[in-house]
């Protein structure tokens, strides 16, 4: 496997049916069918759908596409849906302590979002969540929270996966809210190179100048992984959901990291 197809294999969920798109069921569901017959298929991760919704989906989706779950009621209910669905994973907002070791037995990958929290999901080998951005400049977390987001998983060995604001490989300005967004290169850099925790918040913020994306390598300054390592840190930084399928893709093209005519 070289480089840059272990680094962005199954990277990105179809968050279609979330904010800002928000998708008519029938129309994500065609989009992501779309994107499954696509050159670039191999990036493609889960279908992400709302606990309440998958009735919704049922008679739409395909029997071997990998559903995600995101729960939007209660965690019991939406727990023995996702699993009576047969999805691939939960995704839940603090649920709360009450509910961890009743996810921590459920026979489903379970991504928690609660940042101080950490440590004990650790523990009960549930994964994280980190939301790096939204409709708010607010809603952007600082780099400094994101490299401690991800020194934390990396130093516990929790597996997790991102959402919100990443549409784009590199740091770049949101013009309308006047605010930087995160860029996936810089989080997944951040994540697979071994560069020193007190460091990882340079990462976080480097411009795109700064990194190189080879076939057979990953490098930011001195800091570089090879296929091997990069497998590796994807075990850490399982995925990111995004509203659009084809804006990241188009955004490694633009950078020049994902040839347009070379699927991997």
């Amino acid at each position: 496997m070289r480089a840059r197809e272990a680094l962005f294999a199954r990277l990105i969920d179809d968050a279609g049916l979330f904010p800002p798109a928000r998708k008519e069921m029938a129309q994500a569901a065609e989009d992501h069918r779309a994107a499954e017959e696509g050159a670039n298929e191999w990036m493609l991760g889960r279908f992400l759908c709302p606990a309440s919704r998958l009735d919704e989906l049922e008679p739409l989706a395909a029997p071997d596409w990998t559903i995600g779950v995101v729960s939007d009621r209660s965690w019991r209910e939406d727990l023995d849906a996702a699993l009576a669905f047969g999805a691939d994973c939960l995704e839940l907002r603090e649920p709360g302590p009450e509910a961890w070791d009743a996810l921590a037995r459920a026979p489903i990958t379970v991504f928690i979002e609660d940042a101080d929290s950490l440590e004990v999901l650790a523990q009960l080998g549930l994964g994280a969540k980190i939301r790096c951005g939204g409709a708010t400049a607010d809603a952007f977390p600082s780099n400094a929270a994101v490299a401690s987001f991800i020194a934390q998983c990396k130093r516990h060995d929790i597996p997790f996966k991102a959402t919100a604001g990443l549409h784009h490989s590199f740091r770049t300005t949101d013009e309308d809210l006047g605010v930087l967004q995160h860029g996936f290169v810089n989080l997944l850099a951040a994540t697979i190179l071994e560069v020193p925790d007190e460091r990882l918040e340079e990462v976080i913020a480097a411009p795109a100048t700064t990194f190189v994306v080879h076939e057979n390598y990953m490098r930011w300054h001195a800091f570089e992984a090879d296929a091997g390592l990069i497998a590796l840190g994807r075990t850490r930084l399982t995925a990111f959901g995004s509203c659009s399928f084809h804006e990241p893709v188009d955004d490694l093209i633009g950078a020049g990291i994902l040839p347009s005519a070379d699927p991997a």
